[in-house]
């Protein structure tokens, strides 16, 4: 089978679980908006806790003009599901 996107395997609370890079996700179904308030916006709307539906990670990578890290969030493929539907698109 074909992955859609790459699945990763994290460790969320004691248990580890398939998961999906939330940027991955953003990119298959090509929102148009702002990766940071994407997130956001989906993760209050549904009302995920961290370390039970996603967890992030913090990533410190090199960029010219400096700036921030990015932080990464690694969410459940039932939370994948969730936002994909959301999306109400047909990609979603």
């Amino acid at each position: 089978m074909n992955e859609l996107i790459k699945l990763n395997e994290v460790n969320i609370g004691d248990e580890t679980v398939q998961t999906v890079n939330a940027r991955d996700l953003h990119a298959f179904l090509g929102s148009k908006r702002q990766f940071s308030d994407w997130i956001k916006a989906k993760l209050e709307r549904l009302r995920l806790v961290e370390n039970k539906d996603f967890i992030t990670i913090s990533q410190s990578c090199e960029k010219p003009l400096g700036g921030r890290p990015t932080l990464e969030y690694f969410i459940t493929l039932d939370t994948a599901k969730h936002i994909a539907m959301m999306e109400n698109t047909d990609r979603g």
